[in-house]
């Protein structure tokens, strides 16, 4: 039986797009995605904020369950024994992060750091006469990258000039910072989050400055239920990019280190300084509060002294001020 043979012709005719149909397609879909782009950018923001808010939100967290633990906030730096108000770099200068890596789930470094030496992650040891940076254990577990500390809206890691390992407010009302230079193989763990050390620290001559305490200072011992001003009026940790935003990032800061950070030149808006709070999310700044809920601040807020609003976040800075809060001057 011979198979039949089924063939398959292939027509004259030819359709297709034309040159010009192509190039008025070409040119819907470049429309569409230009109209689409923003709203994709939004939503990836907005995806972002969520993220950074529930970091602050588990940092705050984490500061709660350190204080069931050991009846007190950790301190904000661990700096001169005495008094709280003076500043040495002969000292551990290890911050508030590094003791709450058991609490944020980063106990595998915690134990490494505390089997290595102590004395670092202890507020009450005063025998320590030297930066953690100097200590071989701490230098390179420091340079562990946790994604719990660093806001998904920024890149903490395009500084070029170096990374903050503390910042300090003393008693000549001067705010300091400590950095390290940035050399190949040493970029530090960064964090875009530090502690509320109050407007410019522990203040003993200055009454005006010094009401406005924050819970965060050099060794300081705070527990939340002393807190006259109450939990929910006084901000624990708060964003800070520790570099200039926009233009080219000098600085980042790391979360090894003291980050007992000053609210005194409020919240950056337009182009920020390492001294200020601040973020990359469009308008606002997050905060975590000591009831453990995350508010945002406008950008700009308390950035002009002696304002309105720079006395509302004040009031927000401090633990013990007794001063009302004026959420509207602050965005919330």
């Amino acid at each position: 039986m011979r198979e039949s043979v089924r063939s398959w012709k292939r027509g004259d005719k030819r359709s297709g797009f034309t040159l010009i149909e192509l190039l008025v397609v070409i040119a819907i879909i470049a429309i569409l995605i230009g109209l689409l782009l923003p709203a994709v950018q939004k939503i990836r923001e907005a995806a972002n904020r969520m993220k950074c808010s529930n970091n602050l939100k588990q940092i705050a967290l984490g500061a709660h369950n350190y204080e069931s633990a050991y009846g007190v906030l950790p301190p904000g730096i661990l700096s001169t024994p005495a008094p709280a108000n003076t500043f040495t770099f002969a000292a551990p200068i290890t911050g508030p992060l590094a003791f709450l890596l058991p609490f944020v789930e980063q106990d595998n470094i915690y134990r490494q750091l505390f089997a290595a030496d102590s004395r670092y992650l202890n507020v009450d040891d005063t025998t320590v006469t030297s930066g953690w940076y100097n200590q071989a254990t701490y230098f390179s577990l420091a340079q562990s990258r946790i994604k719990i500390f660093e806001c998904p809206s920024d890149n903490p890691y395009s500084s070029t000039t170096g990374t903050f390992i503390c910042f300090f407010s003393g008693d000549s009302d001067t705010f300091t910072g400590g950095y390290y230079p940035n050399p190949t193989g040493n970029l530090f763990g960064r964090t875009n989050y530090v502690a509320n050390a109050g407007v410019i620290g522990h203040q003993t001559s200055d009454a005006f400055y010094g009401q406005w305490e924050g819970p965060f200072g050099n060794r300081s011992k705070n527990p939340l239920g002393a807190m006259p001003d109450g939990t929910s009026n006084t901000m624990l940790f708060m964003e800070a990019l520790g570099g200039q935003f926009p233009g080219n990032r000098d600085f980042s800061a790391a979360w090894m280190g003291g980050l007992a950070f000053s609210t005194a030149w409020g919240t950056t808006a337009g182009t920020s300084q390492w001294y200020q709070m601040g973020s990359k999310h469009s308008g606002v700044t997050q905060v975590a509060y000591g009831d453990g809920g995350v508010r945002s601040i406008r950008k700009g807020a308390g950035q002009s002294f002696f304002t309105p609003d720079w006395y509302a976040l004040a009031a927000v800075s401090g633990f013990q001020d007794g001063n009302v809060v004026n959420w509207g001057l602050l965005g919330n």
